[in-house]
């Protein structure tokens, strides 16, 4: 009774449950008996608990909005407590509302469902809700459901049609026959027969359950790439009574919002900025209390919270729920000026004005006021990396704000068009308040050409000083060259290998061969801790994703280690530290932050992880014999100057080639530590990893992101030169041939496709491919000069609008494809057809290929491999 009856919500639970249980509905009764003319019930709060009085009925289905309503009265309280299960269903409810409803006596539950695919869950257990699991739900054991990892602990709920095989038994013969139950009304998805829910789940820590918090399209991609699920955020913040509805936005932005709807007997004016203000305050303590339980990306300020007019409420379904697609862009305008006037500001959250002075003495005192304002007061070193203390992309993105907004509002001319030479990373490169204040003071000064050259020499004391840092205490030659004689350095059999990051997508690929080797006895398989599930089934996940054999992860080689390495002794119990202490001859440590924006100092943790592991190592009796693989990458050479010819497979003592993206230069810094080592270590130089074998290349990356950018702009990039990509299993089977090679490998190795193709070739395959795929016309995207790609990308940039943003992702790599640019012009004046494409560095692989016949017989990718990455693209809706 207490649902829509023309929603499927309703009429499962009222007529078709009742039919198949052979049990009773409640109803309201009908009016038209009377009154044909007469207006249906429509439920209340009130009306509601009467007829539960009236009925005595035992199980209550429900929609959350008449929960939140009952859970503020006693009277309410009292009739839902006597009641068996009060299940809810069709949208979320606030978590503090169910917890206080739990708390209560009242027996919740949740329960899931849709029109294309049914109610896959099973009834609620009363352990569970005692347990105080009133949100969380188990899957029928009879439903096949495949969990896809959304690569933050998320998982999409796919509903697969599960096939029962019987076996008919006659005096002829038997008789095979294959029956279908749990089928799906619509079946969407490319591989298997089932159902793509759009749901997103997380799992319960420690039992076999699962929450819903949210839905795919809902979930907000900032401009960082960083994801937020926006549901537990506005459950929260939904809770207080002062408001009646939330909707979070900021997608393809640098920072979230929040839309908030008022309830009528607090509704405001919103065009009086007091009114506004002082709403904000009242409600300020609840999105402090979401802001606490959420990611620090996903943080929401003060000036972020947009609140509705009366006039204009939000949109809203038959259940009661918010409509937010509609909402949001009822609220478009409002949005755009919301974030126009927060990245114009020149004030903090505590209102602090614009510096008194462009010095880097007053900016440090400043920057560092404002850094604490953004901290929550937090106390801060104007010394220490932002990054160490607790900065993230957002923290960076506001800081930014107000330092262009400070510049903007300056009454010296001068002053304001100094906006125009802030990069956007900025903080990024000058991770630090003092170093800040001296790269804005040159740039607002003029003088950046003299900070540039001292920017270089401040990278390469960094790297230098975290090299000398981790490298106390070992005592190999700097090339990493060991002298050994005898048996060191050869192969144990069989071997026992520690892995490091094996949930990740080269870590996927490594722990399924290592399983499948004859010559592997053990694989510990470590990974750092997380909530949302085991390591167990974020493995599993992570093999399902990249189309690699589950089953393998029942092999009683594998054992699992969930640990933070940059912990002392890597954060294992000392029993266990002990044993892969004893036991292990092999380390392959493929596990590193992957963030391209952040200074080498924001790496530290990943470099104190592998020290660690290096002294591992060392303790270990086979110590001279271990072999350690460090997957590092082509970035650590990412200033080499190709005019000396390839980059060599060789440890670089130098670190000049190393300078740039901090990504890079902790790999180099890592690489020096493990030369050092005295262990028998060899560093990868890993080149471009260009999808797996179902054609899954991230969508995020470079070369992806030009694809799509090429599809809006009309045109696709033709560049000089050629590229050394690889397939994703390839690189993984290199990196074991050289791990259990008879001799042990050298320090250095090249890790990049010896095959080359032109780039030319490569984006002719595409284009045909997308044009076969798409249905376009034969004279579509036609392949213009990277120059002239790149003119019309950066025009498209100019006053680029959010959808310009989805359309064309290539805007937000456009100092990427700037540099690519300038280095296509320079491949084609000294070397077009032998340097990697875009001024890239070449590689050379004369040892790799000694060492790996992977390496050695490795294929060039073609358009098999082309065909294989448009069709994975259009899969996810990429164009």
């Amino acid at each position: 009774m207490a649902l829509p009856p023309f929603h499927a919500f309703g009429l499962v639970t009222q007529l078709y449950a009742p039919l198949a249980c052979l049990s009773t509905a409640v109803v309201y009764s009908p009016r038209t008996v009377k009154d044909p003319h007469a207006q249906p019930v429509i439920p209340t709060r009130d009306n509601i608990l009467e007829y539960v009085r009236q009925t005595k009925c035992h199980f209550l289905m429900i929609v959350p909005t008449f929960l939140e309503q009952m859970a503020t009265s006693e009277e309410a309280i009292e009739v839902l407590k006597n009641i068996e299960f009060v299940c809810f269903g069709g949208g979320p409810l606030a978590v503090k509302v169910g917890d206080a409803l739990w708390a209560a006596g009242v027996s919740l539950c949740s329960s899931y469902g849709g029109t294309e695919f049914g109610t896959p869950v099973a009834a609620a257990n009363k352990q569970d809700i005692a347990d105080g699991d009133w949100g969380w739900m188990r899957f029928g054991d009879d439903i096949n459901v495949r969990w896809v990892s959304q690569g933050d602990d998320t998982y999409e709920c796919q509903v697969l049609v599960r096939s029962i095989h019987h076996v008919i038994w006659s005096i002829a013969n038997k008789l095979h026959q294959s029956t279908e139950n749990n089928r799906v009304a619509v079946e969407n998805l490319p591989d298997v027969r089932g159902y793509a829910t759009a749901d997103i789940f997380v799992k319960h820590p420690t039992k076999d359950m699962w929450k819903i918090i949210g839905r795919v399209d809902d979930v907000i991609m900032l401009a960082s790439g960083e994801k937020t699920v926006p549901a537990p955020i506005e459950s929260i913040i939904n809770s207080s009574p002062l408001v009646k509805g939330a909707v979070m936005f900021g997608r393809e932005r640098n920072q979230a919002g929040i839309l908030v709807e008022p309830r009528p007997e607090h509704a405001i004016d919103v065009n009086d900025e007091k009114a506004v203000v002082e709403f904000r305050k009242k409600i300020w303590p609840v999105v402090e209390e979401a802001n606490k339980t959420s990611p620090a990306f996903s943080r929401i300020f003060k000036e972020m919270i947009l609140v509705t007019s009366s006039d204009k409420p939000m949109l809203r379904a038959a259940k009661g729920t918010v409509q937010r697609k509609g909402t949001l862009q009822a609220y478009g305008a409002e949005i755009n000026a919301l974030y126009d006037t927060a990245e114009a500001s020149p004030l903090s959250p505590n209102g602090l004005a614009g510096p008194s002075a462009w010095t880097s003495e007053v900016l440090e005192k400043w920057l560092l006021e404002h850094a604490s304002v953004i901290s929550h007061g937090h106390h801060l070193d104007s010394r220490i990396d932002l990054f160490a203390q607790g900065f993230d992309s957002l923290s960076v993105t506001y800081l930014r704000n107000q330092l262009v907004g400070a510049l903007r509002k300056s009454p010296d001319p001068e002053i304001q068009k100094a906006v125009s030479r802030i990069p956007s990373n900025v903080v990024f490169e000058n991770p630090t308040i003092q170093q800040l204040s001296s790269r804005v003071a040159a740039l607002v000064n003029e003088n950046a050409a003299e900070q540039l050259i001292d920017s270089r020499e401040q990278h390469k004391r960094a790297i230098n000083a975290m090299i000398e840092k981790y490298s106390i205490g070992l005592h190999g030659p700097a090339d990493g060259i060991l002298n050994d004689s005898g048996i060191a350095g050869k192969l144990i059999e069989p071997a026992v290998v520690l892995l490091t990051g094996s949930t990740g997508g080269l870590g996927s690929f490594l722990l399924a061969q290592l399983l499948e080797s004859p010559v592997v006895k053990r694989v510990y398989a470590l990974n750092r801790p997380s909530s949302a599930a085991t390591i167990g089934q974020r493995e599993k996940l992570a093999f399902l994703d990249r189309g690699l054999p589950a089953d393998l992860l029942d092999s009683k080689k594998l054992v699992y280690i969930v640990a933070d390495a940059s912990q002392e002794k890597c954060g294992l119990p000392s029993a266990l530290y002990e044993e892969v202490r004893d036991s292990i001859t092999v380390i392959i440590h493929d596990a590193w932050r992957l963030n391209f924006n952040l200074a080498i100092s924001s790496f530290e943790d990943s470099i104190r992880a592998t020290r660690n592991l290096v002294d591992l190592g060392l303790q270990s009796p086979q110590s001279r014999s271990i072999r350690f693989l460090f997957t590092s990458s082509v970035g650590s050479a990412q200033s080499w100057d190709n005019n000396k010819g390839p980059f060599p497979e060789e440890i670089q003592v130098d670190p000049s080639d190393a300078i740039g993206a901090g990504y890079g230069e902790s790999k180099y810094a890592t690489e020096r530590v493990l030369a050092q080592s005295g262990l028998h270590a060899t560093s990868l130089h890993i080149g471009q990893i260009a999808g797996g074998p179902n054609g899954s290349w991230a969508t995020t990356d470079w070369f992806p992101i030009i694809v799509k950018s090429s599809a809006a702009l009309g045109v696709l990039p033709a560049a000089h030169g050629v590229v050394s990509w690889m397939r994703e299993e390839c690189v993984a089977h290199a990196i074991l041939d050289i791990a259990f090679a008879k001799e042990a490998p050298p320090p250095a190795l090249n890790l990049v496709n010896p095959r080359r193709v032109p780039w030319v070739d490569v984006i002719c395959s595409v284009r045909h491919c997308i044009i076969k795929e798409k249905g376009l016309t034969s004279d579509a995207l036609p392949i213009v000069p990277f120059a002239d790609w790149f003119a019309l990308l950066e025009k498209s940039a100019q006053g680029a609008s959010k959808d310009d943003l989805a359309k064309i992702p290539g805007i937000k790599l456009l100092e990427f494809f700037r540099a690519m640019a300038l280095g296509d012009q320079v491949t084609h004046q000294r070397w077009p057809g032998v340097t990697e494409a875009g001024g890239m560095t070449n590689f050379s692989t004369t040892k790799s290929q000694r060492v790996s016949q992977t390496m050695a017989r490795m294929q060039p990718i073609g358009e098999a491999d082309a065909e294989s990455w448009v069709r994975y693209w259009i899969s996810k809706g990429f164009f």
